[in-house]
């Protein structure tokens, strides 16, 4: 077995016979996150066992994972259902200045896209889609797209199509001491790739956490820059963003409707955020993959990656270069269209991939797989091709 590769199979729930290459589309939740889901589930079947705290303190906790995540404080993070949540509450509270164009990149994602055609209808605005650039390297597209009318740019660190990379650390730098905002979709690196507030300093930054972080779906969180914090309106008016915990363990007085909204990311939080069903499985996947560590998790699924490349050299595909792809998602370039039922025909031999675009087949393997998978993938694919 290749020595970057480490056995994480048995932490998950998946028979041998299954090649699961496609942790873009949706993660596999980890069995010990299962279990907190169903001790979650088990809880609210004997509601009479939920006190105070519980809607409380299992929010703050994950809270504060999601800070280590990222290199901040707990206090500017916030809890969303949705990675589109998120990035219209931004918008709710968002205003361009004299500067009227909003960057976004061709082939990005519709939740990173209608939000913003939105608020340029609102805010007599125009949307600008940088061209995917012919050497995939988008940084510096990015960068050559930016002038003196760009007020926004709304972009992913890995985007979704075929796994290009994108630096925001780099994007950062160069609109630093300009008044141009940074949203930033992290959906598809978060947890793998390295992303730190101080050095991004985005506006806005998104991670559903469904796919690669391993957590359930409908639950996900923000950060939010703190001049936002303040004066700002959330999308909803939920109890949990007007009352404090109280520090005697009980409910708060929910007839005093006096209160201000709480002064920190906190009153961004969607409502039921005290979710006895999700939190803790996100809880459980957050902690797992911590103890793991990014860069082992990197280096397996990157290690992985290098396979799969390596014995695809001889067929009619080209793959992003190295220093534009991001190491855990491989996007295979075909030549030629593929076709409507490839995937089909994959998952009809228990391999299981995405397809995105009209020539790019995505390929996105997570812990769980091993050199048994790519053995099932490449001798599928090369059947098929």
């Amino acid at each position: 077995m290749n020595d970057m590769l480490i056995n994480y199979r048995d932490k998950f729930d998946l028979n041998d016979d299954i090649s699961y290459l496609n942790s873009a589309y949706m993660g596999l939740l980890p069995i010990q996150s299962v279990k907190a889901g169903y001790k979650g589930i088990d809880l609210k079947a004997k509601a009479w066992n939920i006190h105070t705290e519980d809607f409380y303190n299992p929010p703050e906790r994950v809270r504060a994972l999601a800070a280590d995540l990222l290199s901040c404080s707990d206090n500017d993070i916030f809890f969303m259902p949705s990675s589109s949540y998120g990035l219209a509450t931004f918008a709710n509270n968002f205003k361009l200045n004299n500067k009227k164009t909003i960057l976004l990149l061709e082939e990005e994602f519709p939740s990173n896209v209608y939000i913003w055609k939105d608020l340029a209808l609102r805010q007599n605005a125009k949307i600008k889609y940088v061209k995917r650039p012919k050497n995939n390297n988008w940084t510096d597209e990015i960068i050559n797209n930016i002038d003196i009318n760009t007020g926004l740019i709304s972009i992913p660190q890995t985007h979704w199509v075929d796994g290009a990379f994108i630096d925001l650390e780099k994007i950062s730098d160069y609109i630093q001491n300009t008044d141009i905002a940074l949203a930033v979709d992290a959906t598809q690196s978060a947890g793998i790739l390295k992303l730190q507030i101080d050095k991004i300093k985005p506006d806005i930054l998104v991670i559903s956490s469904y796919k690669w972080l391993l957590g359930p779906y409908s639950l996900g969180f923000a950060y939010i820059d703190k001049k936002y914090q303040i004066n700002s309106k959330p999308l909803e008016f939920n109890w949990m963003s007007m009352y404090q915990k109280p520090i005697d363990g009980m409910f708060p007085d929910l007839l005093d409707y006096e209160n201000d909204l709480i002064d920190t990311a906190r009153r961004f939080d969607f409502g039921h955020r005290g979710n006895v069903h999700l939190m803790p499985i996100l809880e459980s996947s957050l902690k797992f993959l911590k103890n793991i560590k990014r860069k082992n998790i990197l280096n397996h699924i990157e290690a992985i990656n290098k396979i799969i490349i390596n014995n695809l050299s001889d067929l009619n595909v080209t793959f992003i270069e190295e220093k534009y792809r991001s190491p855990h998602y491989l996007g295979i370039l075909l030549e030629n269209k593929i076709s409507d039922n490839f995937i089909e025909i994959l998952s009809k031999n228990n391999v299981f991939i995405s397809n995105r675009g009209k020539f790019s087949l995505r390929v996105s393997p997570h812990l769980w797989n091993n050199e048994n998978d790519v053995d099932k993938f490449l001798e599928a694919i090369k059947n098929i091709i």
